[in-house]
Formats: C-alpha cells, structure tokens, sequence
C-alpha cells in the first residue's frame, strides 16, 4: 500500500498548491516594461528681427529715425545700429554704385540756415558710411533743407516728418538684382528725424 499512500500524497500536495494558488487570488505582475517618454518637441527656432534697413525700389528703407544733436549734424549714439544696417545693406548689395543720402529739415528757421543744416547732417551720415568700411566713390551727400516736406509744417508732428535723412540709389550697376517694389507705407523715407 505505500503506492498507494505515495500516490495520495502526490495528489493531495498537487490539490494543496492548486487551492493555495487559487487562494490568494489573482497574482499581481511587476510591470517591467518601460516606457519612455517621447523627447519634448524641440522649441522652435525664435524669428530673426526684422532688417532695420532694406534695399527697396531706388531707397534704402529704414525703420527708425537717424537722431542729432538738436540744431547740430552730429549724430546721436542711439542711431548707430540704424546706420550699421545701412551699412550691411550696401555691403550685402556691390551691385549699388551710388547711393545718395540727401538730408531735410522742417521750415523752422531762416531757409539759409535749413540748407546748410541739411548738407551738414547728410554729410555726417555719410562720414559714418564710410569710416565703416563703405567706398567714398559710391556716395553723395546733399541737402534739400525744407523744399521737400512730407508732412505739414504747421504742426509740430509734421515738422519733425520732415526732419529726416533718405537714402536714394542713383546708379545701379549693369546685370545687378533689382530690389522689390517700394514700401507703400510711405516709400523709403522711413520714420522721421528727431532734432532741428
């Protein structure tokens, strides 16, 4: 009979681990799958600030005032990063063989005066130009003093309009990119000048 007892044991040790499985119930797993977490969307590349300068039509548009010294040609320190841009915009177009930079002033004061202020201050800008690397042989300077104002000289607003610094392509050279078409925003004159 030991068999037999062997053969009971057997399945009664077989009964009691089943009943003790089924006993605790369903068994809990470990999850050991990992998940990783997709990579966060690189930022996006911020947006280069606009040109504060750009080649259009016959000017070079600026976007910001060229400031002096009030009733002087020197220029104020706050207009160099403007300049510097039309700088970079000569530089970046060889193709510009003349580039007249042609100063305004508002009718305040005697007419005599205006002119010489306005040859003055234009003559500063294209000092500037050149001591910052652009060849004398592709500027002139000029003023127009008040005979060309933009905006009414009645009003305080419109005389400062017309206080300001153009830059007009004259000379272009043969085979060389066309700029688009002029701003409709008031051309290539820019914001106004700041100062008499």
């Amino acid at each position: 009979m030991p068999v037999k007892h062997c053969s009971a044991s057997i399945v009664a040790a077989a009964l009691g681990l089943g009943l003790l499985a089924t006993g605790c119930g369903p068994i809990a797993f470990n999850d050991t799958v990992n998940y990783k977490l997709a990579a966060p969307e690189p930022e996006p590349e911020p947006e280069p600030p606009a040109a504060r300068a750009q080649l259009s039509g016959d000017h070079i548009v600026i976007d910001g005032m060229i400031q002096f010294e009030y009733d002087s040609a020197e220029i104020k320190s706050v207009s160099n990063e403007l300049l510097d841009a039309v700088v970079k915009v000569m530089q970046d177009n060889p193709g510009i063989e003349q580039l007249d930079v042609i100063g305004h002033t508002s009718s305040e004061g005697s007419k005599k005066h205006n002119d010489k202020l306005s040859t003055d201050r234009a003559a500063s800008v294209m000092a500037y130009l050149k001591s910052h690397g652009i060849d004398g042989k592709r500027l002139v300077s000029h003023g127009k003093g008040p005979s060309e104002p933009v905006a009414d000289n009645d009003t305080e607003e419109g005389r400062i309009a017309n206080r300001r610094v153009e830059f007009k392509v004259t000379k272009m050279a043969a085979g060389a990119p066309e700029a688009g078409a002029a701003d409709s925003k008031g051309g290539a004159r820019g914001k106004p000048g700041a100062g008499h």
